[in-house]
C-alpha cells in the first residue's frame, strides 16, 4: 500500500524514525525543535543526543511502544518529539504520565534533587486534540494562576493539531510553516515548494523521496500502513459491535417496558372491575410493588 506520489509519509511509524531518528539525521531533528519551539540566539538547540529506547514506559493502549524520539541537549533538557497517528484515548492524560515518568527516571539512587533536568513532550498529531482551540500549535506549562509567572518549569508540552494547518505553498515564511507544511502537504507535493531553501528541510524531502529507501525499509513502510489500517479496522469493529450490542439491549428494555405497561393497564382495569389484587397478581404476573409504583391500588 505504498503511495504512488513522490514522497512517503513522514508521519508513518517507519518514515518518522528514519526522518529524525538516525545520526545522519540529527541536523534535521535540531532544525525542528528550533522552529517548534521558537528557539532563539542562545536558547537554540545546537546538539543532540538520542536517550536509550529501553526508558519509554510501557502503557496499555499503544501495544508495543511509543512512537517517539526521545533526546537530549547541550544543556541536558529533555525533548520527547512523538507522531500520534490514532486516537489514544485518554491521550492527553498519557503524555502527562508518559513526561512525568521521564522526569522521575533521571533520578537513580543517590542523586540529588537539583540534578533533575526539564523534560519537554512535542506530539504530532494526526487528528484534532482540542477541538476548541483554533492555533495548529498549542503550548501548554504549570503557571502561577495568580502572576501567571512560570516557576514550576520542568515539566512542559507542545501539541501539533496537523488538520488545523491550512497555509498553501505560497504562504509559507518561517522555518516553522515550512515543517508544518512538510508533514501535512507530503502527498501533494510532487516537487519541494520553491519557498523551502533550508538545507535541513530539503535532506527532509530528500529522504522521504521513495527511491531513497532500501527494499527492507520499504517493507517496513508498508507493514507500519498496514498496521495502522488493520488497527482502525479493529477499532472500528469494536464500536459498530458496541452499538449493535446497546441497540439490541435497548430493544430488548423497551420490549420489557411495554409488556410491563400493558400488564399493569391490565392490572388496572381488573381492579376496576372488583377482582381482589391477588388474584389480579396472579392474572397478570405483575407485583404488588409494581402495582405500588404505578399508583394502582385495589
Amino acid at each position: 500500500m505504498i503511495t504512488k506520489t513522490r514522497y512517503l509519509d513522514p508521519t508513518n511509524d517507519v518514515s518518522f524514525r528514519k526522518l529524525f531518528g538516525t545520526e545522519g539525521h540529527k541536523p534535521l531533528l535540531i532544525s525542528f525543535l528550533n522552529s517548534i519551539l521558537s528557539l532563539e540566539g542562545e536558547r537554540r538547540i545546537k546538539r543532540v543526543d538520542f536517550l536509550p529506547k529501553d526508558q519509554a514506559p510501557l502503557i496499555k493502549e499503544t501495544k508495543e511502544s511509543i512512537l517517539d524520539i526521545k533526546c537530549t541537549d547541550e544543556r541536558n533538557m529533555q525533548y520527547i518529539v512523538e507522531m500520534q497517528n490514532r486516537k489514544v484515548p485518554a491521550f492527553v492524560k498519557r503524555t502527562q504520565f508518559y513526561v512525568a515518568h521521564s522526569y522521575v527516571t533521571q533520578f537513580p539512587s543517590g542523586s540529588q534533587y537539583v540534578e533533575l533536568k526539564p523534560v519537554i513532550l512535542l506530539a504530532i498529531a494526526n487528528h484534532e486534540l482540542f477541538p476548541n482551540k483554533g492555533s495548529v500549535i498549542s503550548y501548554h506549562k504549570t503557571l502561577d494562576v495568580d502572576t501567571l509567572e512560570h516557576d514550576l518549569e520542568d515539566m512542559s508540552y507542545v501539541f501539533i493539531e496537523l488538520p488545523k494547518f491550512a497555509k498553501g505553498e505560497g504562504e509559507l515564511e518561517t522555518v516553522q510553516d515550512k515543517w508544518l507544511y512538510f508533514f501535512k502537504n507530503w502527498e501533494i507535493s510532487g516537487e519541494v515548494p520553491p519557498s523551502i531553501e533550508e538545507e535541513e528541510l530539503l535532506e527532509a524531502y530528500h529522504s522521504m523521496e521513495e527511491y531513497n529507501w532500501s527494499l527492507a525499509e520499504r517493507e517496513a513502510y508498508v507493514k507500519a500502513n498496514i498496521a495502522l489500517v488493520d488497527e482502525y479496522d479493529a477499532r472500528r469493529k469494536e464500536r459498530e459491535e458496541g452499538l449493535e450490542e446497546g441497540l439490541q439491549k435497548g430493544m430488548e428494555k423497551g420490549l420489557e417496558e411495554g409488556e410491563k405497561r400493558r400488564s399493569l393497564e391490565i392490572a388496572r382495569v381488573l381492579l376496576q372491575q372488583g377482582l381482589l389484587l391477588e388474584q389480579v397478581i396472579k392474572a397478570t404476573g405483575v407485583s404488588k410493588e409494581d402495582l405500588d409504583d404505578a399508583s394502582i391500588h385495589s
